[in-house]
C-alpha cells in the first residue's frame, strides 16, 4: 500500500510548529542557525525583481484591450484603499475596547530622528522612477511596477507580430523564474523551521509581559480583518467557503508568517494564485506584484493601535475628529511608507509626529515589533490573494452575462 505524500503546505506547517517548539526548549543559543533562515529568504528575493516585471508586463498585456486593464485597475485600487481604511479602524476601535496603554508605564525608551510626513503629492511622484536602472538594482518594486505597466500598455499597442515576439520573450521569462523558484520552494518547509526557531529563541515566553496586551490586541484586530472583513468579502464574491479558501492558500501565510517578507512570499501568491485556486493567470499577476506594494492593510491596522495605545499611556482622550486624522494619516503612511527594512518604523516616527505625539515609543515598540510583523506581514499577503479571488469571481460572472447576453 502507497504511503500518503505530504504536501508542500503541511511541510511548512510542520517546519513552523518543530521550530517554535525548538526555539523554546533550545533558547537563544537557537539563533546559531539563523543563517539557514537568511540563505532561504535571500533565494526568495533573488528571483522577486524579475518575476513581479515579467509577470506585471504579461498580466497587463494579456489584458487584451487598454479598457478591461482601467477597469481592473481602478477596483484594485478601490479595494485596496477601502480595505486599508477599514483595517486601520478595527485596530483603532480593537485598542479603544482592550486599552493596552492604560496602566502602562513607558521606561528605557530611545529616540528616534523626526523626518516630515509624506504629502499625496510625495505619494504620487513615488510610483515613477527616474532612472528605472537604478529602480531595479535597489529593488523598488512600486517604481518597477509602474514601469512594467507602461511595458505591458506598449505592448498592447504594437503590430500583432510584434507583440506576439514580446509576449513570447516575457512568457518564457516568467517559466524560467518560475522553474528556480520550484527547487527554492522545496527548501521551504527548512527555511521555515530556521526562522521560527530563531524568532522564538530570542523572545522565548517572556516577549508576553508589560506590553504583552499591545501585542494581544494586535493580533485580534488582525484576526477580526483576516477572518470577518476577508472572510466576508470572499465569500460575498464567489459563494464559496471561506474556510475551505484558507486552506488552499496555506503555503501563503505559513510562509509570510515564518518570513515577515511580503516581497519574499509573492513567488508562492503567484505560484498557490494560479494551481490551487485556478485564478485567472493576467488577474493574480497583476494583483500580487500591485498588492505587494499597496495592499498593506496591516500596517494600517498597526497605526490605528499605535495612535491609541500611547494616547492612553499619555492619559489623553482622543476626540472622534482626532480618531479620523489618525486613520486617514494611517493609510497615507501606508503608501508613503519607505522601502527599505524597518521602514514602519521610520513611518511610525513620521506618524506620530503628524498626530503631536511622542516619538520615543517607537523605540519601546521596535524591539517587540518582530513578534507582531509576523501577523502583519502575513494580513497584508493574504490580503492580495482574497483580492485577486474577489477580482477573478467578478471577471468569471461578467463573462458569464455576457455570454448569456450574447446567446438570447
Amino acid at each position: 500500500m502507497l504511503k500518503k505524500k505530504i504536501g508542500l503546505a503541511n511541510k511548512i506547517l510542520i517546519g513552523m510548529i518543530l521550530g517554535a517548539i525548538a526555539g523554546l526548549v533550545v533558547g537563544p543559543k537557537i539563533t546559531a542557525i539563523s543563517v539557514i533562515g537568511d540563505v532561504f529568504l535571500r533565494l526568495l528575493r533573488m528571483s522577486v525583481v524579475p518575476l513581479i516585471f515579467a509577470n506585471v508586463v504579461l498580466a497587463v498585456a494579456g489584458m487584451g484591450d487598454l479598457r478591461r486593464l482601467g477597469k481592473i485597475g481602478v477596483k484594485l485600487i478601490i479595494i485596496f484603499l477601502a480595505t486599508t481604511f477599514v483595517a486601520a479602524g478595527i485596530g483603532l476601535f480593537s485598542a479603544l475596547v482592550i486599552r493596552p496603554g492604560v496602566g502602562f508605564v513607558m521606561t528605557d525608551v530611545s529616540g528616534v530622528v523626526e523626518k516630515g510626513a509624506p504629502t499625496v503629492s510625495s505619494v504620487i511622484l513615488g510610483f515613477f522612477p527616474v532612472n528605472i536602472m537604478q529602480s531595479f538594482s535597489e529593488g523598488n518594486m512600486l517604481q518597477i511596477i509602474t514601469f512594467a505597466i507602461f511595458s505591458g500598455i506598449a505592448i498592447l499597442l504594437l503590430k500583432e507580430e510584434d507583440r506576439k515576439r514580446m509576449l513570447d520573450m516575457f512568457g518564457t521569462l516568467s517559466r524560467f523564474i518560475m522553474m528556480i523558484l520550484k527547487f527554492v520552494m522545496g527548501f521551504t518547509p527548512y527555511g521555515v523551521f530556521a526562522l521560527m526557531a530563531t524568532t522564538t529563541g530570542k523572545y522565548g515566553t517572556g516577549i508576553f509581559g508589560p506590553l504583552g496586551k499591545f501585542i494581544i490586541t494586535i493580533y485580534i484586530g488582525l484576526m477580526i480583518h483576516a477572518f470577518i472583513v476577508y472572510g466576508g468579502m470572499y465569500l460575498a464574491a464567489s459563494g464559496k467557503s471561506p474556510i475551505t479558501f484558507y486552506k488552499k492558500i496555506a503555503p501563503v501565510w505559513t510562509t509570510s508568517f515564518a518570513t515577515c517578507s511580503t516581497a519574499a512570499t509573492i513567488p508562492v501568491s503567484i505560484k498557490v494564485c494560479e494551481d490551487e485556486l485556478k485564478l485567472k493567470k493576467d488577474i493574480a499577476g497583476f494583483t500580487i506584484p500591485v498588492g505587494a506594494t499597496m495592499n498593506m492593510d496591516g500596517n494600517g491596522l498597526w497605526y490605528g493601535v499605535v495612535a491609541v495605545f500611547v494616547s492612553q499611556v499619555l492619559g489623553i482622550e482622543m476626540s472622534l475628529y482626532q480618531m479620523f486624522i489618525a486613520v486617514f494619516t494611517g493609510v497615507l503612511m501606508t503608501l508613503g511608507s519607505p522601502g527599505i527594512p524597518g521602514g514602519i518604523f521610520v513611518a511610525t516616527t513620521i506618524f506620530l509626529t503628524t498626530l503631536g505625539l511622542p516619538i520615543e515609543f517607537v523605540g519601546l515598540l521596535g524591539g517587540i515589533f518582530r513578534i507582531m510583523d509576523m501577523g502583519i506581514t502575513t494580513v497584508n499577503v493574504v490580503g492580495s490573494v482574497v483580492v485577486a479571488a474577489v477580482l477573478d469571481a467578478g471577471e468569471r460572472k461578467n463573462e458569464q452575462r455576457e455570454a448569456v447576453e450574447e446567446g438570447q
